[in-house]
């Protein structure tokens, strides 16, 4: 029996899935119990398959349901500057920080988990407007995720004006283009400031001497085990001193504590501890 959700959800046609899936080296069983479930009914609602043994011969005998399986697990519920007064915070006291620590080498940002773009981007956008009042500065930010499907719309940079409530008209101006359809194209040169690839946070390498890791709302989607892994290769990726951020529904407890401290709680901003 696979040890986790699936084992112990005790519906062998879940660990059946689980089963396939790992077979070709996606392990399924990092996620809790019911996110996987949830993901896996979407899946099934739309092959209008009734069980999850039926679901696991599918994947045998149709190899394109593989990938849009797997796009279901990248959390694509986003927006350009998600959490204003977060955003804020961050441009205001954390970027001048890491530029001061970081000298003409520039700093370099991991957006981990960024499915379809909009939070890279919005570094991006805040780099770009760093560049404009920090003498020296220079930026590069690294996207990654579980998705090749989000990572190919991020690299394509359009955007419904829906993800781009929160922009103010001079930044959309400035840093965008209307298309004829409504949508708006990011700026070459924001762009240009991002590394897309495709990355699963728990068995990626991941990139080294990093000034701050971005990964909000992700962690909660992962069981305790796999968290502290996942956070274990964060400390080891950042800088002495380099920052950690989460999403506010999100906090560094436990035994995390021992790796982070925080540096702006209401924000969860956090900074690596020196072990």
């Amino acid at each position: 029996m696979i040890r986790g959700m699936a084992a112990a959800s005790g519906d062998p046609g879940t660990s059946m899935v689980v089963e396939r899936v790992l077979a070709r080296g996606v392990d399924l069983r990092q996620y809790k119990e019911n996110f996987l479930k949830r993901r896996l009914d979407i899946r099934l609602k739309a092959r209008g398959i009734s069980d999850y043994s039926q679901y696991a011969r599918l994947l045998d005998s149709d190899p394109s349901e593989f990938h849009l399986l797997l796009a279901t697990f990248s959390i694509n519920v986003t927006e350009f500057f998600r959490d204003v007064d977060f955003y804020n915070a961050f441009y205001s006291h954390i970027i001048p920080d890491m530029h001061l620590e970081a000298g003409q080498g520039g700093i370099r940002v991991w957006s981990a988990g960024c499915a379809s773009g909009e939070e890279a981007y919005t570094l991006a956008i805040m780099f770009a407007e760093a560049a404009e009042s920090l003498a020296g500065f220079k930026g590069r930010i690294i996207a990654t995720d579980f998705s090749s499907k989000a990572i190919e719309a991020a690299r394509l940079g359009r955007y419904d004006a829906a993800r781009l409530a929160n922009v103010p008209e001079d930044i959309l101006a400035k840093h965008f283009t209307r298309l004829p359809n409504g949508r708006h194209q990011v700026s070459e040169r924001l762009r240009s400031m991002i590394d897309f690839d495709i990355g699963n946070l728990a068995t990626m390498s991941a990139p080294q001497q990093v000034d701050a890791i971005f990964c909000r709302n992700v962690l909660m989607y992962f069981d305790k085990d796999m968290q502290l892994k996942i956070l274990t290769k964060f400390h080891k990726s950042l800088k002495d001193g380099g920052y950690f951020i989460l999403g506010q529904s999100e906090a560094v407890m436990g035994e995390s504590s021992a790796l982070f401290e925080t540096v702006m709680p209401k924000e969860r901003i956090y900074r690596k501890r020196r072990l």
